[in-house]
């Protein structure tokens, strides 16, 4: 199976790092490792996609030939190799015999949850609105065209968002010709997050019973557990974030060639996965500058100068294809025209906004599932202390598309899950440290990581607009806050025996939240035929798209004519584009996108969630209705 080369080719990085690198941690390595892999998917990408074959034959032949390259410097290596793996071995050998019985204990369930979600993620397809209407959906663009070049659509979300985890999920689909693995891109993710906040936690000099902690507490947020089996990329951003954080740390204390160019690595694939990298990465660039630039006058070491420019250099270079491709389009680098902007971002602020903002965004972790009282009376209370201030809670300046705040949300969604007990745990965490730092006690790395949280919160609230699903978009923090928690566990005792009494909880908790999660639970659903599983999350719509997508799966249709709203669901019409030639062309486009290229082709048949005629002519063709009884979606041929 052609997946399985991915699998080999990330072995032979970790093992190629492993016998070249000095004095490096295995847990580094695999980070590494993964920024490396993650770097290959992006050249590998952009490069096929400028001679438009990207194809399973020559994604094929490019892992092939990176792997059997890597192959041949480890046979070339042999002994070292050997020496390399044995020590591998032995040493994870010894460390798991180390556990304590209550560290064992808490790795196991730790391990059982995520096991519980890797199966949900493999025998759910991709069904939240977002994988439907452009994270799966740009993708069947771009098989079709064999380039992640733009093209006309009616939905520009599947031109202008940042498109790596969608880069690595179309490695997966092309490879295996399915979306069967399509959910593990966030799962693998959570993996390499939970390995970069411990190796935080070494940074802070906690023994690995913090780094337990670490990973209970990283592994049982709601919200994390709800997207790691879904095609969203607020974890894959998050893994980014926080390994540019590690690295900006190793950077000042070893200001090494290779730790700048990790840095830049990690920065260049945050920006490339998610907006709210934007959001999230000054705070560390900040941190990191104001450091080096200290250090750099102290030690008049311009070396340093040197390699921040590398760094530089590969931040822009990943990010040289989406940007140009933006920019020929829309004359932005970022591709957002203002009106798509202005959706998003507050179109104005004060003090007392932002204070409403903050507000607005902590009541979202007040819900408790199944306990609905603490949710209604959070949003009592928040909409009590609006109107004491003075404050339009629903201010359409500040709330997205003008939707009514409230913190009463479905607990196990992963669009909005509250993380209360987490949430809890990095309140108390921020008096603690902030309480030490008035009494002269102070860990310079943990006080940056507060300072950069903070801020992160800040501009987050201070830029967007509140949306109901904010809750997903906390993501990153929540992890960074994880190491911070850690730290005052390490300090009160009172601290670290109460998480102890509440971790059954945490996992209970979580454990529940999985099993009952709205689009992939445990339940008869996971035996619903496969098609089916799409729709978990929009049954009404279910009945309509699978009769026309029989039609088309029945017919030798290929050139598909769309006519879509902004917000429509196209990516289970196209669900077997990895394996069947469907080509989707959005035709009639009355947007920035309409001046892109587009593949001068005879329309098939057409689709459209907007349009309910007797007929639509198109070019010189007439196509029929055939559909017209349907109410959300209607085929003409």
């Amino acid at each position: 199976m052609g997946i399985a080369i991915l699998l080999f080719c990330f072995i032979s990085i970790f093992l190629s790092l492993g016998i070249s690198a000095k004095m490096i941690s295995k847990k580094e390595l695999l980070i590494v490792s993964a920024l490396s892999f993650s770097a290959i998917v992006v050249f590998l990408v952009e490069v096929l996609s400028l001679f438009h074959q990207l194809n399973y034959q020559f994604l094929l032949i490019g892992w092939s030939v990176t792997t059997l390259a890597l192959i041949i410097f480890l046979y070339r290596n042999n002994q070292r190799t050997r020496d390399f793996t044995s020590d591998l071995w032995i040493a994870t050998r010894q460390k798991i015999s180390d556990l304590t019985k209550a560290d064992k204990a808490l790795f196991t369930a730790s391990t059982l949850i995520l096991v519980l979600v890797f199966i949900a993620a493999i025998i759910y397809p991709p069904n939240n609105w977002d994988a439907m209407t452009y994270h799966m959906a740009r993708i069947t663009s771009w098989v079709s065209h064999q380039s992640v070049a733009h093209y006309p659509t009616d939905i520009t979300r599947q031109l202008y968002q940042p498109p790596f985890a969608e880069y690595v999920i179309m490695n997966f689909g092309i490879l295996c010709r399915s979306d069967v693995f399509s959910n593990l891109v966030q799962f693998i993710s959570l993996l390499f997050s939970v390995i970069t906040v411990v190796s935080i936690v070494e940074q802070f000099g906690l023994n690995r019973q913090y780094k337990i902690i670490a990973i209970v507490l990283s592994v049982t947020i709601p919200e994390v557990l709800l997207q790691a089996g879904s095609t969203q990329n607020d974890i894959v951003v998050a893994f980014f974030v926080l390994t540019a954080f590690l690295f900006a740390v190793k950077t000042i204390k070893q200001p090494m060639f290779k730790n700048y160019l990790c840095l830049g690595l990690a920065t260049g694939l945050a920006l490339l996965t998610k907006g709210t990298a934007y959001i999230y990465l000054p705070p560390v660039l900040l941190f990191f500058g104001i450091i080096v630039v200290i250090q750099l006058l102290k030690t008049k070491n311009y070396w340093s100068l040197g390699y921040s420019f590398a760094a530089i250099v590969i931040v822009i270079g990943l990010n040289f294809g989406h940007f140009s491709r933006n920019y020929q389009l829309t004359h932005n680098i970022l591709g957002v025209d203002k009106a798509e902007s202005n959706m998003y971002s507050n179109q104005k602020m004060s003090a007392a906004l932002l204070a409403s903002s903050i507000v607005k965004n902590a009541g979202m972790h007040t819900g408790v599932m199944l306990f609905k009282p603490a949710a209604i009376f959070s949003d009592k209370v928040i909409h009590r202390l609006h109107q004491i201030a003075g404050l339009d809670i629903n201010d359409t300046a500040v709330n997205y598309r003008n939707l009514k705040y409230t913190t009463i949300t479905l607990t196990t969604d992963e669009e909005g899950s509250p993380n209360p007990f987490h949430f809890i745990l990095i309140i108390i965490s921020t008096v603690l440290i902030i309480y030490n730092l008035l009494n002269g006690r102070r860990n310079v790395i943990v006080t940056s990581l507060l300072a950069i949280l903070l801020l992160q919160a800040i501009f987050f609230c201070y830029y967007l607009k509140w949306q109901p699903w904010h809750s997903r978009l906390h993501i990153e923090m929540f992890l960074i806050a994880v190491p911070l928690i850690c730290y005052c566990l390490s300090l009160y005792s009172w601290f670290r025996k109460a998480f102890y009494w509440l971790s059954p909880l945490l996992m209970i908790y979580a454990l529940l939240v999985v099993l009952h999660t709205e689009r992939r639970p445990f339940s008869n659903k996971m035996f619903q035929p496969g098609y089916q599983k799409y729709f978990i999350g929009n049954i009404p719509i279910y009945n309509e798209y699978n009769s026309i997508n029989s039609i088309v799966q029945k017919s030798s249709y290929k050139n598909i004519g769309l006519i879509f709203g902004v917000d429509d669901w196209e990516y289970p019409l196209f669900s077997r584009c990895f394996s069947r030639q469907l080509n989707p062309l959005y035709i009639g486009v009355n947007n920035f996108s309409k001046s892109a290229k587009a593949d001068m082709v005879k329309i098939d048949c057409i689709i459209s969630t907007t349009a309910n005629k007797p007929f639509i002519d198109y070019e010189g063709k007439r196509y029929v209705n055939t559909s017209v009884k349907n109410k959300i979606i209607w085929f003409y041929k």
